[in-house]
């Protein structure tokens, strides 16, 4: 009895919010209903490098809920690249304050969805399979009538298998997580299963570069770099966006830089490959932690009575610490949780850091310093301990490795290299760990850049990007991919 109240309470805390509708379009794995091992995970983890999914409450997907109709207005919406901009609406229902007013106006005047004839909207209305079949055949140019023929069609092309026996269960309700498998295919033909093959039409690229990216926007990651002339498979269109083949990769190019017509060029160049090609767009490395159960520890070295280094009025202490509240801020707007061994001047003993690492159940450990030596001595080094004892060596060396190449592009000073050192926090750690020497502060020209609060941000950027780089290529975590367009980044080359 006890089970059965709890199920009818969650659903109607999600069908009351659902009148209350906020934007809340966040990574798969920020969602704590969707572990890495859910069913729609790889679909909604692609469709979040767009910022497509939305949801009523912060962090909860509710796969299972009901997909309301100003939510595939708003979904849909996003994935064809309607603007969505804040409009009066002739819907009684939907007033200019509704979040989704734009997609649902815009997609309404596209023949995407309709109204009712009393003037209403109904947007907390729900769905059932049939009609969201018929509102994906018309915002993908399939020009079905019938949710019947619409539900035909989504299952010839494999994107959806239907509800066994060759049904497609047109009257059933359509589910939240059931609805974002199928838009992510509606998109993406790699996502689709056992469907017809599209037809291809021979096109080439016409501007000196083009990208070539994951996803039908620029939200999306660029994988490879196209040049003038090369020849492309053009499969269909999402909105402005053309699902291309290049060789053997599959991804998208907006559709104005693609002819028929070849253009004359004396040579034409291979494509360049940007990132490592991902075989699936929304794949996530099986076996390991999703984002939102990662921990990673962040160490500013010294406090209170130990100031470390010193030089040109700085102390050590002081710009460590400010480096490592910055630090903690980028991973504050990702999935990815954080925690300082200290947040403000206080003693810790080498001992009493390697311990608070272990009792937040640490992923990683980045120990933040600076250097000092007779004032002489100059440049960025990172260190990981490289005794073969040490289970994790590579993964330290990894991500020492990562963290150092985004350094030397944050500042300009000498590269003395990603190294072993035997440090206690590095020996004694029971996770991948590495300590970052940030300059030597008793150096001039480095002290500039520990001085400067601009370029303590920008150290701080570097090590968080060098973190995703290290997630991204050493653990091969696609799910990351997402992150660096949020701080206009991308992945660093391997």
């Amino acid at each position: 009895m006890k089970k059965i109240y709890l199920i009818l309470t969650s659903f109607l805390l999600f069908a009351t919010l659902s009148f209350l509708p906020t934007d809340s379009a966040k990574a798969a794995t920020n969602y704590v209903d969707i572990p890495s091992n859910h069913r729609a995970y790889k679909e909604i983890s692609y469709l979040a490098q767009s910022d497509i999914p939305t949801t009523n409450i912060p962090n909860i997907f509710a796969p299972d809920a009901a997909m309301t109709r100003a939510h595939a207005a708003a979904m849909i919406g996003k994935a064809v690249g309607l603007e969505g901009d804040v409009t009066t609406t002739r819907f009684s229902d939907v007033p200019s304050s509704h979040l989704f007013a734009g997609y649902i106006n815009e997609a309404v005047q596209r023949e995407i969805l309709y109204g009712y004839k009393d003037g209403s909207f109904q947007p907390n209305k729900t769905l059932t399979r049939g009609e969201m079949a018929l509102m994906i055949s018309r915002a993908f140019g399939y020009k079905s009538e019938t949710t019947t023929a619409a539900a035909h069609e989504l299952m010839d092309k494999g994107i959806s298998k239907g509800t066994g026996n060759g049904n497609f269960g047109v009257g059933e309700l359509m589910k939240r997580g059931d609805f974002a498998v199928f838009l992510a295919r509606a998109i993406n033909a790699e996502f689709r299963v056992n469907g017809e093959a599209p037809t291809a039409t021979s096109m080439y690229v016409t501007p000196d570069t083009l990208n070539f990216r994951q996803g039908p926007s620029t939200s999306y990651i660029e994988t490879k770099k196209l040049f003038m002339g090369y020849p492309v498979e053009a499969y269909y269109k999402v909105g402005d966006w053309v699902y291309i083949k290049v060789d053997q990769s599959y991804g998208f190019v907006h559709s104005a830089y693609l002819s028929t017509n070849q253009p004359s060029v004396s040579s034409i160049k291979a494509p360049l490959d940007l990132i490592p090609e991902v075989s699936n767009p929304g794949n996530h490395t099986g076996g390991k932690k999703p984002l939102n159960q990662l921990m990673v520890i962040v160490d500013p070295g010294h406090g209170a009575h130990d100031p470390g280094g010193s030089g040109f009025g700085l102390q050590e202490k002081n710009v460590v610490l400010d480096m490592s509240l910055r630090l903690k801020k980028y991973f504050n707007q990702t999935p990815i949780n954080v925690k300082l061994t200290r947040e403000t001047d206080v003693f810790l003993s080498l001992s009493q850091r390697v311990s608070f690492a272990r009792a937040n159940q640490g992923d990683l450990f980045i120990s933040i310093h600076t250097n000092a030596h007779t004032g002489a001595a100059t440049g960025l080094e990172t260190y990981y301990y490289g005794a073969a004892k040490n289970p994790y060596v590579q993964s330290s060396q990894a991500l020492s490795n990562y963290i150092q190449k985004r350094a030397l592009q944050a500042w300009n000073l000498g590269n003395r290299g990603s190294k072993h050192g035997n440090f206690h926090v590095l020996r004694e750690n029971t996770m991948p760990a590495v300590l970052v020497e940030a300059g030597f502060i008793d150096n001039k020209r480095d002290n500039a850049y520990i001085a400067s609060p601009t370029h303590r941000e920008s150290m701080a950027r570097a090590i968080f990007l060098g973190t995703l780089d290290y997630l991204y290529h050493y653990e091969g975590r696609t799910d990351v991919a997402s992150l660096y367009t949020k701080f206009n980044a991308r992945p660093s080359a391997k």
